[in-house]
């Protein structure tokens, strides 16, 4: 009676250590970037400004046009002619990639975008040669109320380093300069 006692006990502490032991060493990992554009961080040292037209320098706190998101940091860009295009860059290493090519990766930003003529575009480019890894473009929609909306885009890495590009541009003649409020970005790589 004691033995069949002892066995049972023995598989029932065999079955729960089958349940609650993994199997092997966890491989699965999580790498994240964040960048809310606060002021104290020098935003400005980290993200090179590109315009091809009428843009303005970019800002990195509220304009009092809009609040930021979070925190007390923004970014915002301007258009003002027609066919004109601005942006924000910034060259990234993704490093869990170069031990775990095919990394999945995503970025993303806070948008307010404002005015009938401003499209956006979140992009992911090689810079070996300035290619699209991976690209959203996002146009404003009049129907609804400005507002702080997320926007995202996912690739499989397959190089460590990336450009993150953030671009308005003002596709056709409109009274008011295209603008694009950004906050609040996240990239990130499962491997």
């Amino acid at each position: 009676m004691r033995s069949a006692l002892l066995r049972a006990l023995m598989a029932v502490v065999i079955a729960l250590a089958a349940v609650l032991v993994p199997a092997g060493p966890a491989s699965a990992g999580i790498w994240q970037l964040s960048d809310s554009f606060e002021p104290v961080s020098n935003p400005a040292s980290r993200w090179a400004f590109t315009d091809q037209g009428d843009c303005e320098a970019p800002y990195f706190q509220s304009d009092g046009i809009a609040s930021p998101r979070t925190g007390t940091g923004m970014a915002g860009l301007r258009v003002h002619n027609t066919g004109g295009w601005c942006s924000l860059s910034r060259t990234i290493f993704l490093s869990p990639v170069p031990l775990h090519p095919g990394a999945r990766c995503s970025a993303g930003v806070w948008l307010d975008l404002r005015n009938a003529a401003a499209t956006f575009n979140l992009e992911v480019i090689n810079p070996a040669n300035w290619t699209y890894i991976a690209l959203k473009t996002v146009p404003v929609d009049q129907t609804v109320a400005s507002a702080w909306r997320l926007h995202t885009v996912s690739w499989t890495a397959q190089r460590s380093d990336v450009v993150l590009r953030l671009t308005v541009g003002k596709a056709f003649n409109h009274t008011f300069a295209s603008r694009a409020e950004l906050d609040d970005v996240v990239v990130q790589c499962a491997y």
